[in-house]
């Protein structure tokens, strides 16, 4: 059995595309994600709303433990290459399927 993780990512929805880049150049062809979901974090409240704009998406994957901080890694400098940075969120945790 594969060591797995076990991977939440939480991004504005925005940045979907630059996502979805950094999963296929990790080889991550496996997941399930929920479009559309109001939040607040750090960046402030997100309900899809004139009085507070914007949406988050998350994606959950099961990923190989050697895969997670490269992965990780890259979201990172796609959020560094925006002139305000979008807000994105990592929850990592172990897993095991059955």
């Amino acid at each position: 059995m594969k060591n797995l993780k076990l991977v939440f990512l939480i991004f504005d929805e925005g940045v979907r595309p630059d996502i979805m880049e950094v999963l296929e150049k990790h080889g991550i062809k496996g997941w399930t994600t929920w479009k559309n979901n109001s939040g607040n974090g750090e960046g402030g409240p997100k309900q899809g709303t004139a009085i507070w704009p914007g949406l988050n998406d998350v994606i959950m994957m099961a990923v190989e433990e050697e895969k997670v901080q490269p992965m990780i890694d890259d979201v990172h400098e796609v959020q560094d290459s925006f002139p305000v940075r979008p807000g994105i969120r990592f929850i990592v945790t172990d897993a095991q399927f059955c």
